[in-house]
């Protein structure tokens, strides 16, 4: 057994082991390490977007892209939240901010939802997988057809829908809890390899 000199090592064993510390109880250790992470990770996102600012806002302008000073001042009106006489000026680029975002997230909702599953469904329906992945699509859908009154056979097929989406809401439920392991595991190799030497 050969414990570790490097002081990288140490702090990131004695930070996995101060958040683990929480499954036996709340302790002041804990506490500790949990407010140097939210410290350090805001350090870093203000860091970040401190050089983000200076790379493709500041520096390009006073090299003569002056256009840019439309976005920044448009930035700057964000904080007017804070000045209750000119809040109502905060509206102005929320409201680009969220157009903008809806308008982003709706165009990639629909290229990997909507056209990505169309596509994933259409297969050559000569293999077994190929087969249940179709039939699967099928009765999953029409579980969610509301339109019309339940008969026998409508019954039957969105009932095996419901089997179909229990299978892969447990499949990816399954998959989350082998992804948190898999990182456990490597804290727990780094703690015992790196750390310890064992």
């Amino acid at each position: 057994m050969k414990i570790s000199t490097e002081i990288g090592v140490w702090i990131g064993a004695l930070s996995a082991i101060g958040i683990y510390s929480v499954l036996i109880k709340d302790n002041p250790f804990y506490r500790m390490v949990e407010h140097i992470f939210v410290g350090a990770s805001a350090g870093i996102a203000v860091v970040v977007g401190l050089n983000t600012f200076n790379n493709t806002a500041w520096s390009p302008m006073v090299q003569g892209k002056y256009s840019l000073i439309i976005p920044m001042l448009t930035g700057l009106l964000l904080y007017t939240r804070y000045f209750q006489k000119f809040s109502w000026l905060n509206r102005i680029p929320l409201s680009f901010l969220m157009g903008t975002g809806a308008g982003v997230a709706m165009r990639g909702a629909v290229e990997s939802q909507i056209v990505g599953q169309i596509s994933a469904t259409m297969v050559n329906l000569n293999k077994l997988d190929s087969w249940i992945v179709f039939l699967g699509t099928g009765f999953s859908l029409s579980y969610f057809f509301l339109t019309y009154k339940t008969g026998k056979v409508t019954g039957y097929t969105s009932r095996i829908g419901r089997y179909f989406m229990m299978a892969a809401f447990g499949a990816a439920f399954g998959n989350t809890v082998m992804g948190r392991v898999s990182a456990a595991i490597g804290r727990f190799q780094f703690i015992l390899l790196k750390w310890l030497g064992l």
